[in-house]
């Protein structure tokens, strides 16, 4: 059975667009570079702008398992991204794990 997770970022007002491409980047390269049995796909983006109130960031991943999720989501690079880019500029923030 799949995990499906799905993180929303809201960033603070002094959040800069260099900042926010600056995390996407890391984000991407630590997806790209990271050995992550059972990652089926993984994306991320700012919001496009289509609505109004929308958050201003969103990660979405596919794993094989659990056991998939938690080996991305404890992984050393992946923590030290968020405590030093990701949670400095977070105003708030979402999360959800489903099984598909």
């Amino acid at each position: 059975m799949t995990i499906t997770h799905v993180v929303i970022f809201g960033w603070t007002e002094d959040t800069s667009s260099e900042a926010v491409e600056e995390i996407a980047t890391t984000l991407r390269g630590f997806i790209a570079d990271a050995e992550l049995p059972g990652l089926q796909s993984w994306t991320c983006g700012r919001d496009a702008g289509f609505a109004e109130n929308n958050a201003d960031f969103a990660v979405v991943a596919v794993f094989d398992d659990a056991d998939a999720y938690t080996t991305y989501r404890d992984h050393p690079e992946h923590r030290r991204i968020i405590t030093e880019q990701i949670a400095p500029r977070l105003a708030s923030r979402s999360v959800v794990q489903f099984a598909g």
